[in-house]
Formats: C-alpha cells, sequence, structure tokens
C-alpha cells in the first residue's frame, strides 16, 4: 500500500508540474524570436517591481544552467509612462556595456536604497560611486538609440500582451506570469516546462 500511495503521489506531482494552459499560461499571437534556430525566454521586468526584485537573485541562478538551445534576453516592460526613465537607465547601461554588472545593482539601489534611479542627480550621484563617467552616461541616456530601444519595448509590450510583472514569454507564443502561476518560487519551474513544451513541438515540426 504505501509502494502505490508513493506511485500516486510521484504521478500527482509529474502532472502538476506540467504547465497547463489558461491556467499556468496563456497562448499569444506568435511573434518573431531574436536568435532563429533556438528557444528565446524573454523576461518583461520593471525595476521599481518588487516581485521582478524578489525572483532577480533565482533567475541568475536559473541563468547558470541555460541549456545550449536556450536563448535569454529582457525587456523593461513599459506599461506606464511612468516607468520610462528606468527602462532609459536599463538600456543606457547595456549600451555602456555594464548591464552585466549593474543590473542587481539597481534594484538593490531602487529597493534596499529607496532611490529614485529616474531622477538624473539621483542616478549621476549612485552611477558615480560604481565608476561610470558621468558625461558619457549621460549622452548615452538622451541619445536616439536609447529613444528608440524604449520605443521598441513599448511595442513589444503591447504585442505580447504583457499586463504584469515580471512575465516570462518562451518561444514567442507561451506568456506566463509570477501572478498567473500563484508564487514566484513556481515561475521558474513554469517556464522550464514551457521551455520542454517549445522543444517537443518543435521536433513535431
Amino acid at each position: 500500500m504505501a509502494a502505490g500511495f508513493l506511485l500516486a503521489l510521484s504521478m500527482s506531482v509529474a502532472v502538476a508540474a506540467e504547465p497547463m494552459e489558461e491556467v499556468d499560461y496563456v497562448l499569444i499571437a506568435p511573434q518573431p524570436v531574436a536568435t532563429p534556430g533556438k528557444i528565446e525566454v524573454i523576461e518583461f521586468f520593471y525595476y521599481g517591481c518588487e516581485s521582478c526584485n524578489r525572483l532577480e537573485p533565482q533567475l541568475q541562478s536559473w541563468l547558470k544552467t541555460l541549456p545550449a538551445d536556450v536563448s535569454f534576453r529582457r525587456v523593461p516592460a513599459l506599461r506606464r509612462t511612468a516607468w520610462v526613465p528606468l527602462a532609459r537607465v536599463y538600456f543606457a547601461l547595456e549600451q555602456l556595456g555594464e548591464i552585466d554588472r549593474l543590473h542587481g545593482q539597481v534594484y538593490q539601489a531602487v529597493h534596499d536604497g529607496g532611490l529614485n534611479l529616474g531622477n538624473s542627480s539621483e542616478l549621476y550621484d549612485w552611477a558615480q560611486r560604481f565608476g561610470l563617467d558621468r558625461v558619457k552616461l549621460e549622452q548615452t541616456l538622451d541619445s536616439d538609440l536609447v529613444a528608440a530601444q524604449v520605443q521598441r519595448a513599448r511595442d513589444a509590450t503591447v504585442a505580447y500582451g504583457i499586463r504584469a510583472t515580471p512575465s516570462f514569454v518562451i518561444d514567442g507564443r507561451y506568456m506566463t506570469s509570477g501572478g498567473m502561476v500563484g508564487s514566484l518560487e513556481a515561475l521558474l519551474p513554469i517556464v522550464d516546462g514551457l521551455i520542454d513544451k517549445a522543444r517537443a513541438t518543435d521536433r513535431l515540426k
């Protein structure tokens, strides 16, 4: 009887681990992927989002185990005009080659330090502490390239139907979020399940 119970339990766990449409994820209108031939995972985030901040350490650990056939990129979600300044910060740091070093530091400054990095004076003071050149940062923030990237992020937020952060889009067709799956702890396992689903679907083509 004990063996039967354990078997039933393992089967229920296996079923629960499989993402369920309209419960753990939704299908979206198919979108092109940035890296053809790979399963693309996009994180839509906002630096001011507490859930994004809490997910970040888990996400960093998860990224270290990313399979070779999966690509990952971030897109600042732009659901409100008030989110634009921090999206500009992200793209400016990316253009300066500093996003890997400072992405987590932005979260820390906003959520632990109480800084408003959307405010120029607070941003420049913070950036100086990390050795960034103020003039270069200012020029990059005000560049046409960053303005174009912000517009593309706004367009992507609409095209992918992003309604909450953090949200993930897998293979340009499956979208999930922390609010949808019920907890941040469950979110990345669901993303893994959707990667498996995309991989299996691609094999059938």
